[in-house]
């Protein structure tokens, strides 16, 4: 099989092949063009650890004038090995190397982690006896209050801000047609072209564990994978996610919640 085809991956749907997909430690990116610098961008500092973010306003949102985005993917926590069970205030860094976590490729988290729940959760439904934790369905917006797509659940995300959500994923979508890399990535390895929004998504790739208990960090330049707050409704030990490939998008595809480490970005509550 060449490099830049397909192959079904583990969980059922298609992902590129590279032939070597880790990035050796010793060939770092040149992170100049990780940003927009025609974009007016924002900044936050985390109280938990005093990192900086770069924020984006996105002008017309849904139900709402606009939303606020990290520009950046989430880097809270302290580095552990990959395979390694996350818990409270960890996080996997890309070849379980701190370079990438520190340069704006940002951590790698199971489910549980990303919506800030026991690492159990990973294998039982959330609002059972061996998981009672919750989604927080409520909402200051009464358009959102009880929508499950819409839900607002802080998990990781700083006190104020939330895991990006199904439908604000769907509203970012809808502003690129059929190119959210294109209009989306950061230029940075040749993700994205026009990066015209600044949210500067990076190919991160991702943590992943084999059935035959291998574990690997994969598709880096090529993939980047998202959490959401959200469980497949018929399948506990799996969650939804959106899956950016550099000429496609998809949303609400699912993958083994404990199998995967995946990046997270965070939008401000409204």
């Amino acid at each position: 099989m060449e490099t830049g085809e397909k192959q079904l991956c583990k969980d059922g749907y298609w992902v590129p092949v590279s032939s070597s997909s880790a990035v050796p430690t010793s060939s770092y990116f040149d992170m100049t063009n990780q940003f927009n610098e025609k974009v007016s961008y924002g900044e936050f500092t985390d109280p938990r650890d005093g990192k900086k973010y770069r924020t984006v306003e996105l002008k017309n949102g849904v139900f709402m004038e606009s939303y606020t985005v990290f520009a950046e993917n989430l880097n809270y926590g302290k580095m552990i090995s990959g395979g390694s069970v996350q818990e409270d205030s960890t996080k996997y860094c890309y070849d379980d190397d701190p370079w990438y976590c520190e340069n704006g490729w940002g951590g790698l988290y199971t489910w549980s982690r990303a919506m800030n729940f026991p690492a159990v959760c990973d294998s039982v439904s959330i609002a059972s006896e061996k998981c009672p934790n919750k989604f927080n369905l409520e909402s200051d917006n009464e358009e959102f209050n009880g929508k499950y797509y819409f839900v607002q659940h802080q998990g990781i995300c700083p006190e104020g801000w939330h895991v990006v959500n199904g439908g604000e994923w769907a509203y970012l979508d809808q502003k690129t047609g059929d190119s959210f890399a294109y209009y989306m990535g950061s230029k940075v390895a040749g993700f994205g072209s026009k990066n015209s929004y600044g949210l500067s998504i990076l190919p991160a790739g991702y943590w992943l564990l084999y059935p035959s208990g291998t574990m690997a960090y994969d598709n880096i330049t090529k993939q980047t994978v998202f959490w959401l707050p959200e469980q497949e409704r018929d399948q506990a030990n799996k969650a939804k996610l959106v899956n950016v490939l550099r000429n496609d998008m998809t949303r609400s595809t699912s993958r083994a919640k404990s199998e995967y480490a995946h990046s997270v970005r965070c939008v401000k509550n409204y």
